[in-house]
């Protein structure tokens, strides 16, 4: 078999039209390129090359197997180069699970630092709900998956990253549109918008944990077939009021009032979780940024949780993410 040293050489000769020069430059024997040519000869069945007194002349044969050798060399190398750059996580793809808006905030933040500076790495974003993200990350089909309070498999780690504030969004006319801040017990009554498909499940299981009701004690739920930002419209036209997060706020947003929330209970945070197993190097550049980002001190090798902060572990089918409270603050 042909050995990668061995074409090298063959393309030293062809370059210096000599065996002594080439050589030289190589800093081997001349000897040693005599039986390397003599070898390659021997197994292609051909004479490559044809020794005269102003140097070495490659034949037809020669020259046509000189052009390959070079294109699979470069070809190689070309792979070398990108395998190496993959192994670093500057090359790459990454497929990420959202459940919140790209528009402002610590995803947003995080994302545009990383494809700064990473270019060479694909981000691909699927909006989903939080149980399908997270059985997908467990299944290997999205890298990662930012989420709220979740079940976490046994076979993925994850981490608490940032916190964003809620809000109550009504029209401008609504009577509640003055207040400066509210209360939960202020949505008792109303007709309350949720989205059927993500954020809206999250939204509603957040919303009936705070006030703690059934479906018969004057909360109303409505589901609507649309998105997040029809139901932003709807709510503008003042067909019933919604909770947002504050990533989810639209800039310059003349026709609703995003209402903060004057109780304890007035904040939701936001998790990493990724399959444990996965080997994918731009996926583990992204868990560092992430890491730096949070300001999160990591203990072992992918717990970020600030000292203050704990999780508990159940020690069998997996663990779960509880969602810290804190007074008004945005860290989003």
């Amino acid at each position: 078999m042909i050995e990668l040293r061995q074409l090298h050489q063959l393309i030293a000769i062809a370059e210096f039209r000599s065996l002594r020069a080439a050589a030289e430059a190589l800093d081997v024997q001349q000897s040693t390129l005599s039986r390397t040519v003599r070898s390659i000869e021997d197994d292609l069945g051909t004479i490559l090359l044809e020794r005269r007194h102003s140097g070495v002349e490659f034949t037809e044969a020669g020259q046509a197997f000189l052009r390959e050798a070079k294109s699979a060399i470069e070809m190689l190398e070309r792979a070398q180069r990108h395998a190496r750059l993959a192994g670093r996580g500057k090359t790459g793809s990454l497929t990420i699970g959202i459940q919140t808006s790209l528009g402002t905030g610590f995803l947003k933040d995080l994302l545009r630092r990383y494809a700064t500076a990473h270019p060479k790495v694909q981000l691909s974003a699927v909006d989903g709900a939080t149980r399908e993200h997270v059985r997908l990350v467990a299944a290997g089909s999205l890298d990662i998956a930012f989420v709220t309070d979740c079940e976490i498999p046994a076979n993925c780690d994850h981490a608490q990253l940032w916190q964003e504030e809620v809000f109550v969004v009504t029209s401008k006319t609504h009577a509640l549109s003055g207040m400066p801040a509210v209360s939960w017990s202020s949505m008792r009554h109303e007709r309350v918008l949720v989205t059927v498909a993500a954020p809206g499940p999250e939204v509603e299981t957040f919303i009936r944990g705070v006030l703690a009701v059934e479906d018969d004690c004057g909360f109303k739920v409505d589901r609507i077939d649309a998105t997040q930002e029809m139901l932003l419209d709807l709510v503008a036209l003042n067909q019933g009021i919604t909770v947002a997060v504050s990533s989810w706020q639209r800039p310059d947003d003349r026709e609703l009032s995003y209402l903060p929330v004057n109780e304890p209970k007035n904040s939701v945070a936001f998790n990493a979780i990724w399959n444990r197993a996965n080997g994918n190097p731009a996926l583990r550049r992204l868990i560092t940024a992430a890491h730096i980002c949070a300001g999160r001190h990591r203990r072992g090798t992918s717990d970020w949780l600030s000292a203050q902060h704990s999780i508990g572990q159940d020690g069998m089918s997996g663990q779960r993410v509880t969602i810290p409270v804190k007074r008004s603050s945005r860290d989003g």
